[in-house]
């Protein structure tokens, strides 16, 4: 089988993230302002919405702190595990970056190591990820992100949503999973290429 590459976001898609960066608002919002001006912008930060200087101090003095006490999510690494088992290739694929992490890529390699995660590439700053999963001819990538997938379905890239507290409300024409063991049935039984041959079918008739 030819090389088939699977990207795997990390914040609120290998690991749970929203909850600790909640948590950590609540606390110390008081450190940045006197009005709740993070509490009170929970929603626009989780979702990565026009950071101004305060939410960037904020997560400059604790995304570190934070994200070494984000766990992964269950049955992810068993997951990844049997897909590397049966011939599919693991690029971490991540919009973390230099901005707030002191070695974006160091901190992750250890983390991913010290998890148990297997993967075959590292790739961090990526915010977008179109680009990248072009580059490195990604077939599938898994993100927490709906505008992510959306774009990356539109240019002939499968983009699998992963349910989280942050999109679940959001309508999308991608497919979507809530756990790693749909994503384990979602590729082993080749939905994404069901999912292809349905648009194609549609666009001939059109």
């Amino acid at each position: 089988m030819e090389d088939k590459i699977i990207g795997i976001d990390i914040d609120d898609t290998l690991n749970y993230s929203s909850d600790i960066i909640r948590e950590y608002i609540i606390r110390y919002s008081n450190n940045y302002s006197n009005d709740n001006y993070l509490i009170n912008n929970i929603d626009k930060i989780m979702r990565g919405i026009s950071f101004d200087e305060i939410i960037n101090s904020f997560f400059r003095d604790y995304c570190m702190e934070m994200a070494s006490q984000m766990k992964i999510k269950e049955n992810a690494k068993e997951v990844i595990d049997k897909l590397k088992e049966i011939g599919y290739k693991i690029y971490i694929i991540t919009a973390r970056s230099n901005n707030y992490y002191k070695n974006v890529d160091e901190f992750c390699n250890n983390y991913l190591k010290n998890n148990d995660i297997y993967f075959d590439k590292l790739i961090t700053a990526q915010e977008h990820k179109l680009d990248v999963c072009k580059k490195e001819n990604v077939f599938l990538m898994i993100d927490d992100s709906i505008d992510t997938c959306e774009l990356l379905n539109e240019n002939g890239i499968n983009g699998l949503v992963f349910n989280s507290q942050i999109n679940i409300e959001k309508t999308t024409t991608c497919d979507r999973v809530d756990n790693w063991n749909e994503i384990y049935d979602y590729v082993k039984n080749k939905k994404y290429e069901c999912k292809k041959l349905i648009s194609l079918t549609k666009n001939k008739n059109i």
